[in-house]
């Protein structure tokens, strides 16, 4: 469904005035959250003297709930500390005490309550294998299949539907978070297990993370951005260059369409007007809503606008775009600036992007990082040297979901032989879609029917 400027007018004054009020909203929220030191360190003590008071007072969910918010936020690096070692003390009580980590988080699974969005798969929790949970290798004699389940959603989602540690005896597990910071119950309900849980961690901050913690987490340096699938995200022969720029993402707020709409007008006022696609879908936002944004900044005859559109019809817009933008201060890995790589078109980055890392797939060959002042001439810049980048075959190379493959296995078998289970066969490889997981060669899903029969059979009733 494609969206043009005729299609919508601000017009009405309360369009107007709810449009600059929310952008007002975000903008403030933006500084205070990363930009004002002030307040970066005055919420972190806040923070901290708060979440450890509820926890003295015998409030120790409501100490969890706040006390992790500070470490996601990275608000300061004495804090998370603080919240670290006061974590590694919590995990290593007993089991039955209801300070500890282990009874907080079963606490948290339990009390785990059904969404518009995940309501089906609390109805009927088998939903989740083929689609949010994939076999990557069955069992055999002393030897453990591996079982993946991916986006944070699912997580604790499947811890409470499903025997966790009757699966664990049989399956290695492995974890795909879908966002940036680790220290969330979502995930630690998975401290529990007394085997080794594998978490793809692909930020040095969250590797590091659960490292310390103490627990039997074992890091993987793999994003979720590692399983595109390159047989549909792909140069397209033919298909002319008549977008400069192409943004992919939810209409949320974290994607910072806005920031994107002021560099546009900017450019527009130097006498450059170039033009966009934006392809999503709904999410704090609607398409209407991102709409009257650009209306606000006066660029939204500068815009195409599509929702919902195919893995395929993507890429087809991605190959007529020069340059992708990813301008998010903070989600997960990002997967749309791999697909669009696997495109040929390459990508700029924000700096500071999540905790600041300078991501390996972001170089010379492939696009470039911008911070917000620079944004109007770095696109500039990419768009008249959009030819000179590389990026398809930078990623083929070194981020192949064939590639993450072997990553994954690699380590879950150098941890399985160190406690002295065999290691005979491989792992199957996957992509990763906005919906689904899914098998790179699909008829491989029918060597899987007996292990989806067992996993149905670990559903609680």
């Amino acid at each position: 469904m494609t969206t043009r400027s005729k299609e919508l007018r601000l017009d009405a004054p309360h369009d107007v005035q709810r449009c600059r009020s929310e952008l007002a909203k975000v903008r403030l929220r933006e500084y205070l959250s990363f930009d004002s030191f002030l307040c970066r360190k005055l919420v972190a003590l806040l923070g901290i003297v708060v979440g450890y008071t509820c926890y003295l007072a015998g409030r120790t969910a409501k100490a969890f709930h706040i006390l992790s918010a500070v470490h996601r936020a990275a608000y300061s690096e004495w804090a998370s500390k603080f919240v670290e070692r006061w974590l590694n003390a919590r995990a290593r009580q007993d089991g039955q005490d209801a300070r500890s980590l282990a009874w907080t988080c079963a606490r948290h699974v339990e009390g785990l309550t059904s969404s518009s969005g995940t309501a089906r798969f609390h109805d009927d929790p088998a939903r989740l294998l083929g689609s949010r949970v994939l076999v990557l290798k069955s069992p055999a004699a002393n030897e453990k299949g591996v079982l993946l389940i991916d986006y944070t959603f699912a997580l604790p989602l499947f811890a409470k539907c499903f025997d966790l540690t009757a699966i664990s005896r049989q399956y290695h597990i492995v974890l795909e978070p879908s966002w940036s910071g680790y220290c969330d119950l979502d995930i630690l309900c998975y401290a529990q297990l007394d085997a080794p849980v594998f978490i793809q961690a692909p930020k040095p901050r969250d590797a590091l993370f659960l490292r310390r913690l103490g627990c039997s987490f074992v890091p993987v340096p793999l994003g979720d951005n590692w399983w595109v699938d390159h047989r549909v995200f792909r140069p397209l022969p033919g298909v002319a260059k008549d977008v400069d720029v192409v943004m992919i993402g939810s209409w949320g707020r974290y994607k910072r369409h806005h920031s994107f709409f002021a560099a546009l007008a900017e450019l527009r006022a130097r006498g450059a007007e170039l033009n966009a696609i934006l392809l999503g879908y709904p999410g704090d936002y609607t398409r209407e809503d991102i709409l009257r944004q650009a209306q606000h900044y006066h660029v939204d005859d500068q815009l195409e606008i599509y929702e919902r559109l195919s893995a395929a019809e993507v890429n087809e817009q991605l190959n007529r775009a020069r340059v992708n933008l990813v301008w998010s201060r903070r989600e997960g890995c990002n997967r749309s600036s791999i697909e669009g790589m696997f495109a040929g078109v390459p990508c700029i980055l924000r700096e500071g992007f999540n905790y600041g890392q300078r991501y390996a797939h972001i170089n010379p060959q492939t696009g470039s990082f911008s911070s917000e002042r620079d944004l109007p001439d770095r696109l500039l810049w990419a768009i008249q040297h959009f030819q000179s980048f590389s990026p398809h075959q930078w990623v083929l190379e070194n981020m192949s979901c064939q590639r993450a493959t072997a990553v994954l296995e690699n380590t879950i078998r150098e941890t399985a032989l160190a406690r002295g289970e065999n290691w005979t066969r491989g792992l199957a490889v996957k992509v990763t879609y906005v919906d689904r997981m899914q098998y790179w060669n699909e008829d491989e899903a029918k060597n899987f029917a007996a292990d989806i029969d067992c996993l149905r059979a670990a559903i609680r009733k």
